[in-house]
């Protein structure tokens, strides 16, 4: 009769340590070490689709040593392109890739008698050191990173593309070959909606360099016409082609009576100026075309 009870502890005894071993490993698992970020300090790759060719300061880094979790650690790369590596401190990366900066960490750690054969793995959470910003007449302005060869039309499509009141000349600014060199101005036609230009699609962009998209240059059309607005500019405009482009004259206008307000290019000044349908429109030109007198 007393065989029950010792039996029934023993399977008590037996399933507690079974649940000890199961729970064990996960609690080890879910409870991080003080030198692992928790999950929610990280920060979503930045990097799309793309293989970074070199780190550089201010680039955000995750670091992974395959079974030695604790070693786990998400750093940036500070101004001298160096980052401290568990174990081994400081390392220099800058201009290195991803994998060597991953293999000289390898070396360091099996170099110092740390680990026989480490496996660290690296990955790039955020890209500051090689970024193009876009401005402008641009759906989503903003920096992007260059992952590889970025080109000006593959910026522009990650950017949205430029929007409807965006000019047809993009402009990069491009810092000089040395510090105190002078800024380079690249002026590239974009092309029309349907067919972008064949010089977007060469211009390879750098580290560093701003693009920004103009407003259209418009000129604008009121008084008795037939369509009053603002309309882009178009190559050898006059008035009567910019009368064309409004739709017309009404039956109320006169075409004696056309008047051109114009900035002056010194004092900014608006001078009013009669108009003959020959003359030249310039950017900003305001076209009023008056009534008949009868």
């Amino acid at each position: 009769m007393l065989a029950k009870p010792n039996l029934m502890r023993c399977l008590q005894v037996l399933v507690a340590l079974c649940w000890l071993a199961v729970a064990g490993p996960i609690h080890a698992q879910s409870t991080l070490h003080p030198g692992r970020l928790s999950p929610s300090s990280t920060t979503s790759s930045e990097v799309q689709g793309g293989a970074v060719e070199s780190l550089g300061p201010g680039d955000t880094l995750y670091l992974t040593v395959y079974g030695r979790p604790e070693m786990s650690v998400q750093v940036t790369i500070d101004a001298e392109g160096k980052i401290v590596v568990p174990l081994i401190g400081s390392i220099s990366v800058a201009n290195l890739s991803p994998s060597a900066a991953a293999r000289e960490i390898g070396e360091r750690l099996r170099a110092g008698g740390y680990l026989k054969d480490p496996q660290v793995v690296i990955e790039v959470v955020k890209v500051r050191s090689r970024q193009v910003s876009v401005l402008g007449q641009i759906d989503h302005p903003g920096r992007y990173p260059i992952e590889g060869r970025l080109t000006l039309l593959e910026l522009l499509a990650m950017a949205g593309g430029p929007k409807e009141l965006a000019d047809d000349i993009a402009v990069v600014l491009r810092r000089g070959s040395t510090p105190d060199g002078p800024q380079e101005r690249i002026e590239v036609p974009v092309g029309n909606k349907q067919m972008p230009s064949r010089q977007i699609e060469d211009l390879s962009l750098q580290a560093g360099d701003v693009v920004y998209l103009p407003q259209v240059r418009r000129f604008f059309v009121y008084g008795e016409v037939q369509k009053s607005g603002a309309y882009p500019m178009e190559e050898g405009l006059n008035v009567m082609r910019a009368l064309a482009i409004a739709g017309g004259l009404n039956a109320r206008a006169s075409d004696r009576r056309i008047d051109i307000n114009r900035a002056d290019p010194v004092t900014g000044e608006m001078r009013k100026v009669r108009a003959k349908l020959t003359d030249p429109i310039l950017p900003g030109d305001v076209i009023h075309v008056d009534e008949r007198f009868f």
